[in-house]
């Protein structure tokens, strides 16, 4: 299966990496109250164009994400390299684009936590439609 044009890759400060089909996916299911405190340090479109991840009206407000104009690839490469690093150790590292697809197919699911647990159960409840990695 290959990614929507509108397919996002959004970093938090754990450095876990966030993987949505579409814009619209990504805002349903990020809160504008972790976008208000800086959760999410990065965000992209397997290209490399930089995405604006904002929360306009504060931490009980809507979240927007927006393209910039600017790209980076170099950055989310090594953001991307990062995690194969740390999230799937054994597996050769791959491009972004191959990285989106990989998470969106969900052939990716390392082990967990029971709070990492809990909390992917809750967020599922709210959009069933995104992919995602954490890490314990």
């Amino acid at each position: 299966m290959e990614p929507s044009p509108g397919t996002v890759l959004i970093f938090d400060r754990d450095e876990d990496l966030l993987v949505f089909r579409t814009f619209g996916h990504a805002t349903d299911w990020i809160e504008a109250m972790d976008v208000d405190e800086g959760e999410y340090t990065a965000a992209y479109s397997p290209d490399g164009a930089v995405l604006a991840l904002t929360a306009p009206e504060g931490p009980e407000g809507s979240v927007v994400l927006a393209r910039t104009g600017s790209v980076n690839l170099g950055d989310l490469e090594r953001r991307v390299a990062r995690y194969w690093r740390r999230h799937q150790a054994g597996q050769p590292p791959r491009a972004p684009l191959q990285t989106a697809r990989f998470l969106i197919e969900g052939d990716n699911k390392p082990s967990r936590g029971w709070l990492g647990r809990v909390i992917a159960l809750l967020r599922r409840g709210r959009s069933g439609d995104r992919s995602h990695s954490t890490a314990s």
